[in-house]
């Protein structure tokens, strides 16, 4: 493809993700990345130029975007790493990008929502003091601190209420993260207790409706009877499971009420 005509494209590209797109984005990135390969910078290097290395990290960009609004972490994950050794050149790449710190921030939040803390951690060093300076990489730092206290409750609220999200995109790994936190509570209370009121799971859980919590206790293979749930009982040691279980199940229930009137 001619230079020409790959900025072109790239300008086609940039269209349809403002439009939404994300159909038409998918069709096009493809093709582009190919463009990319064959002019040498879709690895950047130093020899580079520098004004093709900043539309190359522009279309990099949109597609990890595009890849979040079509909901394939996956490939998100790849265009991230294909993003890096952009990032890393940002001091002599410009114009500067205004989607990094977002995109950092959305990668913080995945591996968050994978309970993946290890590497969330592993990542984090890396940003310095921007946990505090950035709106974006302040919002899973915060969202981990609450986990690693069980404030599930302010985890819930943080992720499923628009005004606490900082951008659109993060909202989108909110039902994973979502399904991590019951998975979690789920895992303590089993721990914890021998059996717990429908009602008070259904809080403790964060579901709306019956059905999803029925639903729910099923894949987890707990029982029911006379308006209980009923934990399997296993000879595991509460311990091995490394969450405080108890603090975790009093911070998320104490919005409703005392612990000690629900069990």
């Amino acid at each position: 493809m001619p230079q020409k005509s790959f900025e072109t494209r790239a300008r086609e590209l940039a269209s349809a993700f403002a439009a939404k797109d994300y159909e038409r984005c998918s069709h096009l990135l493809p093709q582009l990345k190919v463009t990319l390969s064959q002019l040498n910078i879709l690895v950047p290097l130093l020899s580079s130029d520098l004004e093709l290395l900043a539309v190359a990290r522009d279309i990099l960009e949109i597609g990890a975007l595009t890849a979040i609004f079509l909901r394939d972490d996956l490939l998100f994950s790849r265009y991230i790493a294909q993003l890096s050794p952009f990032y890393a050149m940002k001091d002599k790449i410009h114009p500067p990008s205004s989607n990094e710190k977002k995109l950092i921030a959305l990668r913080l939040l995945l591996l968050l929502s994978k309970n993946d803390i290890a590497e969330f951690h592993t990542e984090l060093e890396t940003l310095e003091d921007e946990a505090d300076k950035d709106v974006y990489i302040r919002y899973p730092v915060m969202l981990e601190r609450w986990l690693m206290e069980g404030s599930y409750d302010k985890v819930w609220k943080a992720t499923t209420q628009r005004s606490e999200v900082p951008a659109e995109e993060f909202a989108i790994f909110a039902d994973i993260l979502v399904d991590t936190i019951r998975s979690e509570i789920a895992t303590c209370s089993e721990k914890a207790y021998p059996s717990l009121p429908l009602m008070n799971a259904k809080h403790l859980l964060f579901f709306t409706e019956d059905a999803d919590l029925l639903e729910f206790i099923d894949q987890r293979g707990w029982s029911t009877k006379d308006g209980r749930i009923y934990f399997p009982q296993e000879s595991t040691d509460p311990l091995e499971s490394g969450l405080p279980m108890e603090n975790i199940i009093e911070n998320t229930l104490g919005y409703a009420r005392e612990l000690e009137t629900i069990v």
